[in-house]
């Protein structure tokens, strides 16, 4: 399928239901101008809401709740409540919530990404049923949300990381072909204060009190921010400097970049659509008064403040997210319905029009045939794994011995005599290489590596004389800088 191809109302706008025994009220999810429902049900409870859902043009997503399901399997009678569902109209269905957090398993069990054999590999093994039943009946299957968590067991970056290699390692055909028909990702994007409105500049923020929904400079882009680039250049949502090796997903759009990310690297893939089916601007503030800042970087945000940034939310991504998000259902109904009216996000958003996404018709696939790029060192998070020097022919190893003896004894890189030798490293170890080479060749040996190994660091070194590696080395080993 395109990513244009999926049916869905185009408006970002979105809400979660209250509980899984609680009917949402279509009343107030027409007048905010929703565009999506998360419906969590015990059964099937909410046929006759899901077809009036779809006549108001909100597009329902539904999850059969069922409690501390852990690495659960399709049984025969949730086969039946999702075909009764699709029968109604309903094409978005999700399987596991959240399956890295405790609540989610049976009392004792701990669910870590480093137990595959009673974590992972159940988990994944029974989505993959659950999302070819789905797609058989012509449903969509969404891949499992996972709580944004940074705990030692529950760590969100090392889950997606070890579901993912699982899936190219021992199920790369069956995913892949997922992946063609209908996959989309559920994301819980809690963004808390990681947002703001330019002011003079990219770097200048404005107060709470002045920001204005309607007006430009928003950004919803974290961590790819200026604020967040200048406080940490380079960090990305999967990688980044030493004190975040593994980057930073807690933004509206960080776990979709990271899932697209590995999705590339790991399946060749290209876009594919991410819903947040839980999130937005949290904790919602319920009375006049009420300021939050859990990020000092950004300023916060106030009980007024927090509508225009609801409704700035939705317009950006709409018209400047990446093309692949497709929304938000905000968590939860109860949360924005504080009495009668609700909170200045409800308000702000019934006197708001949505503005309707363009979807353009990208391949789910890029085209690239990724099985290559597991030959050979894998990204780098944070600093290389491993550290090789690689010299030019005619350039001597007792030469970078005897030259470079200081930087050899601090950091001892490994000399290899070949680049051919990169090939053997595995893919789940990253390299930085060490490049000696006269300047005439340099852009030459640059590119036999990057254009065959391209997620090694290369740290080039054109030289004249050999005088020249004992200089700028050993000023490196007495710096304490490995890499130039």
């Amino acid at each position: 399928m395109l990513l244009s191809e999926y049916q869905w109302s185009r408006n970002p706008r979105g809400m979660h239901n209250f509980s899984a025994a609680a009917r949402m009220d279509l009343g107030k999810l027409v007048q905010m101008h929703m565009g999506w429902a998360k419906l969590v049900t015990l059964g099937p409870d909410y046929l006759d809401l899901v077809e009036e859902m779809l006549k108001n043009g909100i597009t329902p997503i539904v999850r059969v709740w069922r409690p501390r399901f852990g690495a659960g399997a399709p049984t025969s009678d949730l086969v039946g409540i999702w075909r009764a569902f699709f029968e109604r109209g309903v094409r978005w269905f999700e399987f596991y919530n959240e399956p890295n957090l405790d609540n989610e398993w049976q009392e004792g069990h701990l669910p870590d990404w480093r137990d595959m054999e009673g974590t992972i590999i159940p988990i994944l093994q029974n989505w993959l049923a659950f999302a070819e039943i789905i797609i058989g009946m012509g449903g969509y299957p969404a891949f499992p949300a996972l709580s944004e968590s940074v705990g030692i067991h529950y760590d969100v970056s090392r889950w997606l990381d070890v579901m993912m290699n699982y899936l190219a390692e021992q199920h790369y055909d069956r995913f892949r072909g997922i992946a063609q028909n209908g996959l989309w990702v559920a994301t819980h994007p809690y963004i808390y204060n990681h947002f703001y409105q330019e002011g003079t500049n990219p770097l200048d923020a404005r107060a709470a009190g002045a920001q204005r929904a309607w007006e430009p400079g928003w950004r919803f882009e974290y961590p790819y921010d200026p604020i967040t680039q200048a406080s940490k250049p380079g960090i990305t949502s999967i990688s980044g400097p030493a004190d975040a090796p593994l980057g930073d997903p807690v933004g509206l759009v960080g776990m979709g970049y990271a899932f697209m990310k590995k999705f590339e690297m790991l399946f060749g893939g290209g876009a594919i659509p991410v819903v947040g089916t839980e999130g937005g601007i949290n904790p919602v503030p319920k009375f006049p008064g009420e300021y939050h800042q859990l990020d000092t970087r950004f300023p916060g945000y106030s009980y007024e403040s927090h509508g225009e940034a609801t409704v700035a939310m939705f317009n950006w991504i709409a018209q400047s997210a990446p093309p692949w998000m497709f929304g938000v259902t905000l968590w939860k109904e109860d949360e924005y319905y504080v009495g009668d009216t609700g909170v200045t996000a409800v308000r702000r958003l019934s006197e708001s029009p949505p503005i309707y996404k363009n979807v353009p018709p990208l391949e789910p696939f890029g085209g690239i045939d990724p099985r290559e790029r597991l030959k050979g060192p894998g990204p780098i998070h944070g600093t290389p794994d491993l550290h090789f020097v690689i010299l030019a022919p005619g350039f001597q190893g007792d030469w970078f011995f005897e030259q470079g003896r200081a930087y050899y004894e601090r950091f001892r890189p490994i000399l290899l005599p070949s680049v051919d030798y990169l090939a053997y490293i595995p893919y789940e170890r990253s390299v930085g290489v060490t490049l000696l080479t006269p300047p005439g060749m340099s852009e030459f040996m640059k590119a036999q590596i990057s254009e065959r190994y391209p997620y090694i660091w290369i740290d080039l070194l054109p030289i004249d004389q050999p005088e020249q590696v004992g200089q700028i080395l050993n000023a490196r080993a007495a710096s304490g800088r490995k890499f130039g």
